[in-house]
């Protein structure tokens, strides 16, 4: 018989081959450092923490979710809203709300025509102030509107550079209809602005077709320029002017400064000059009424070579009495029929007419208005960066004005085809749209 007295652990457990094991305090042993260290109670501890953290992330997740989905432009009701920024007072105002009435016609236009995928179209003008800095809060505090998928402006200038700002900021695109974009302007870092666009050629392009009808089209070779120094635009062109010429394979006879107001007689030596450098053409780079007026000069002075201007309007007799035979390239032209059409539907619209010196401005904002659906129809949802993607994409539109392609490069048009108007005994006529040929296209580098 055993011992009931102490001994070890081996003594107080029975003998396998005569008696079974018991689970009971009397028999089991001890762990050592307790039951803290026994292995399963570890994995344990260590999932749960494990599961904890995932159910944190989870959450996190979730949160960052929700501010996104309440964060993003959305569709409000069955509309598409679009920002429309223009300065609504001051000497701008009338063309400002010619250019508003043309884009709400399109407007009109689309929603009778069924709309996009089912939602309506809806333009909403918005003031924009004069100074640069106040008209960047104006339409920062207006973009805090989640319901706007898409801006809009018809006008250029520092004006635009706020704009293109907030787009890039608010990262909702940002469509320019206006015809004084000039070269580089919108542009940060030497790159456009991620959100902004142009449907307008800017100055470098406008040089561009100059020099290229002048030589191409014309046949002239040998080029002289009178340009207004008192306009940033026509001294801006000039430099641009001069280097395409000498792409183009021209020659540059005469390069002369002027102010194009109040000087007539100073501008006919000038032109005089011009003549006897030997050109058999004169460009006069820059737009404006004022041009008619030194085409009268000059021809009156006894130039008479082939001139070349910009922007023909019907209202230019009101400045100049009449405009002698001359060459003009317009961006648009009330002359071209698809334009005609687009004008009667205003008049049926509004019951009046479009100032002739307000339709360049007006067709481009009914056409970016058509522009701006087309890209919400292509675009795969109603966030900035879709709607951005889609308008860097377009390839091909046909517009009222142009066809148009869009630059990767610039954010504007890509070889945009431009009205030719020839004006004989006081009278435009519309010629055709041109564009440089894929075989006479250079690049900006090019020598």
């Amino acid at each position: 018989m055993r011992s009931l007295g102490s001994g070890t652990d081996e003594d107080n457990y029975p003998d396998q081959e005569n008696e079974k094991v018991i689970a009971k305090p009397g028999n089991l042993r001890a762990v050592p450092g307790g039951i803290s260290n026994k292995p399963r109670t570890m994995w344990i501890r260590k999932k749960s923490l494990y599961n904890g953290l995932v159910l944190i992330a989870a959450l996190i997740v979730i949160a960052v979710l929700f501010f996104q989905i309440g964060s993003q432009r959305n569709p409000v009701g069955d509309e598409f809203r679009i920002a429309f920024f223009a300065p609504m007072n001051g000497s701008m105002a009338q063309l400002s709300h010619d250019q508003l009435r043309a884009a709400q016609l399109a407007v009109e236009i689309i929603n009778k025509q069924g709309g996009i995928r089912g939602y309506k179209l809806k333009i909403i003008g918005y003031d924009l102030p004069d100074d640069q800095q106040a008209a960047y809060e104006s339409v920062r505090n207006v973009m805090q509107d989640k319901s706007i998928l898409v801006m809009m402006t018809g006008t250029g200038g520092k004006s635009a550079v706020s704009l293109a700002r907030v787009a890039d900021e608010a990262n909702v695109p940002l469509v320019i209809a206006a015809s004084d974009i000039q070269a580089g302007s919108l542009t940060k870092d030497d790159k456009p602005y991620l959100y902004v666009f142009h449907i307008a050629n800017d100055t470098d392009s406008r040089a561009k077709m100059l020099a290229y009808f002048a030589l191409q089209g014309l046949g002239k070779k040998k080029i002289g320029v009178f340009y207004d120094s008192d306009d940033a635009v026509s001294s801006g062109m000039n430099e641009a002017v001069l280097h395409w010429v000498k792409v183009f394979g021209g020659n540059i006879t005469a390069d002369i400064s002027g102010s194009w107001k109040n000087t007539p007689d100073s501008n006919t030596l000038a032109i005089q000059a011009i003549g006897e450098s030997g050109a058999d053409l004169l460009i006069l780079p820059g737009r404006g009424l004022n041009a008619a007026a030194i085409i009268n000069q000059a021809r009156a002075g006894g130039f008479k070579k082939a001139i070349l201007a910009e922007d023909y309007t019907t209202d230019l007799v009101q400045g100049s009495g009449s405009v002698a035979e001359s060459w003009w390239i317009n961006e648009v032209s009330e002359l071209d029929p698809p334009i005609r059409s687009m004008l009667k539907e205003y008049v049926n619209l509004y019951n009046e007419t479009c100032p002739p010196d307000h339709i360049n401005s007006a067709v481009l904002a009914y056409d970016g208005v058509r522009w701006v659906a087309n890209a919400l129809f292509q675009a795969p949802g109603y966030r900035g960066e879709a709607i951005r993607h889609s308008l860097l994409a377009t390839r091909n539109f046909p517009m009222t004005h142009a066809t148009l392609t869009i630059d990767p490069r610039t954010h504007g048009p890509w070889n945009k085809a431009m009205a030719i108007i020839h004006c004989a005994n006081g009278k435009g006529i519309f010629q055709r749209r041109i564009s440089i040929k894929k075989s006479d296209n250079v690049e900006d580098d090019a020598e």
